[in-house]
């Protein structure tokens, strides 16, 4: 037994040693929509997102890989809210109110890909797979003021897209469609979904 897991151990060593590893710092710009029925009465506007994190990538049988991440992304959000949506709102009031609240938190990737393109000095790869989200936003005035409105600690979303790789650069486009709720605004779901493009520089 001793003899089979040291065998095993020395397998295992060696199959890191001959793997291709790489680890980087990563930075992204998110453009994000809020998927929403306006019907409801509230509007919303989106502004560009920003992340800033690190990423491990390790290639297994030469071509596939998976890369594991953690970023910390942020980006603010403006909700345009009619009076009836309101907390002791009615409609004998005026003009809607507009909240400016920061949609912030950490976000973990774990994606599987493939390379499809080897040029030596440069590649082409395809990827996909989940995303936890962990929000750390408050939405105090929001809660306080919106009628139903509530946010989600957790969430998933699914990741698929495309990256070239340069020297120690990569750059990556990928999508971003939420298998969970980011909010409930009055009687409806909502959630973030959108494209992310980001840049990483390879320290090894």
């Amino acid at each position: 037994m001793k003899k089979l897991s040291l065998v095993v151990l020395a397998v295992m060593m060696t199959s890191m040693v001959h793997a291709q590893f790489n680890l980087g710092i990563k930075a992204g710009v998110s453009l994000n929509s809020l998927s929403y029925n306006s019907e409801q009465g509230i509007q919303y506007e989106t502004n560009p997102g920003f992340e800033l994190g690190a990423m491990a990538r390790v290639y297994l049988g030469g071509k596939f890989y998976i890369q594991p991440e953690v970023s910390y992304s942020f980006s603010k959000i403006e909700l345009e809210v009619t009076p009836e949506n309101l907390i002791g709102g009615t409609m004998m009031e005026e003009n809607e109110q507009i909240f400016k609240e920061s949609q912030q938190g950490v976000n973990i990737p774990v994606l599987f890909g493939y390379r499809l393109l080897d040029l030596k000095v440069a590649n082409l790869r395809v990827f996909a797979g989940p995303e936890f989200k962990i929000s750390t936003s408050k939405f105090d005035e929001l809660r306080e003021n919106v009628e139903n409105f509530d946010s989600k600690a957790f969430g998933v979303s699914g990741l698929a897209g495309i990256g070239v790789d340069a020297l120690m650069l990569s750059l990556d486009l990928r999508y971003a469609y939420p298998f969970t709720n980011n909010f409930v605004i009055g009687d409806e779901a909502a959630n973030f979904k959108g494209w992310v493009v980001s840049l990483t520089w390879k320290l090894l």
